[in-house]
């Protein structure tokens, strides 16, 4: 690529950053605003609602305040139905899945085997279909060839049981939530990367500070500021993202995702926030240890807001004064608020 189009490009991404930054003040007063005075809307207590039925069905796994694992439940690909009618984990994540979109019935699609890329769910099983006895018996094989229709199936169910584990599901657990909580597509952005509807969630909020209409149902809030209220998403970045540790830094990224700028992925998670008490609230996502978990975040003392110990940069486990949150302590960044 030309040096002069990189120039440009990086020019347009600094001041594309830039302009932001007046709204996104506004958009920080709106945040405090809204945690303070409004109540959630109904339907972020339907999502919330959703997200704990979605809990006990896997069979309420939790974690406490120290984000240790107190209570285990039901791991993604198990069979376990818990009533006679009950629908298991492995089929409850593929209907995840059908809420990203029409066209992501295909998902989850990736089947680890070893190799440097995994192999395609959708085309193992075109294959099979290929291999049914009854397909080969009328192109002429003998009668003792080929899988018969219980076979098939169990080797089906096998490679849908597979992909549910190989392939990362919180993104289209949260979209399918949004559904329950009756968003459409100029509410929510359905994904299978929680930086899509992040990023659009950031972009409303600087419309809104900037009074340009928009319909999306969520701003994008610091964490650190805004005190959480039942249905907010509470998100971080991970992975290699994790360095995007605060408010600045991931708001900066998805400015450029959203202005797209951002060809990389952006690895993220979020939960929704389904009880908020005195003392602190609660969070329940899915794909967090292979299941869909709860998780008590502490409030700072005689504060509303996320407790630093909990921040990655917080302080250095087993030091004086340091409260160790194990496997909640993250680099928790993001706040998206209903509107």
């Amino acid at each position: 690529m030309p040096n002069r189009l990189l120039r440009s490009l990086a020019l347009l991404a600094a001041m594309l950053v830039a302009q932001a930054a007046a709204p996104a003040k506004a958009a920080a007063s709106a945040c405090l605003d809204t945690a303070l005075l409004q109540a959630a809307p109904p339907r972020a207590l339907a999502m919330a609602a959703a997200a704990r039925q979605e809990h006990q069905a896997f069979g309420a796994q939790t974690m406490d305040a120290e984000g240790r694992l107190v209570s285990s439940g039901d791991s993604e690909a198990e069979d376990t139905r818990r009533t006679l009618l009950a629908t298991p984990p492995w089929q409850r994540v593929l209907r995840y899945w059908e809420a990203v979109g029409p066209d992501e019935r295909r998902q989850p699609s990736q089947i680890r085997f070893g190799a440097l890329r995994p192999a395609d769910r959708t085309l193992l099983k075109q294959a099979l279909n290929q291999a049914s006895a009854a397909r080969l018996q009328g192109l002429g094989v003998g009668l003792d060839l080929g899988l018969e229709s219980a076979e098939l199936r169990a080797t089906q169910v096998a490679l849908d049981r597979v992909a549910v584990i190989d392939t990362p599901w919180s993104a289209a657990f949260i979209s399918w939530l949004a559904r329950q909580a009756g968003l459409d597509a100029g509410e929510f952005a359905f994904s299978e990367a929680h930086a899509d509807y992040a990023a659009a969630a950031w972009q409303a909020g600087l419309d809104e500070a900037a009074g340009r209409p928009t319909r999306y149902a969520m701003r994008a809030c610091d964490i650190r500021a805004t005190p959480p209220r039942v249905g907010d998403l509470v998100c971080q970045a991970r992975a290699t993202a994790a360095g995007l540790d605060d408010f600045e830094k991931i708001g900066s990224a998805l400015a450029r995702r959203s202005a797209g700028l951002e060809g990389e992925a952006l690895p993220m998670h979020c939960d929704v926030v389904v009880a908020v008490d005195a003392g602190g609230f609660d969070t329940v996502g899915g794909n967090v240890l292979q299941s869909v978990s709860l998780r008590r975040l502490d409030f700072a003392p005689g504060q509303r807001v996320l407790d630093r110990s909990y921040l990655a940069d917080a302080c250095v486990a087993g030091t004086p004064g340091c409260i160790d949150r194990h496997m909640s302590r993250q680099p928790w960044s993001l706040l998206l608020q209903w509107r």
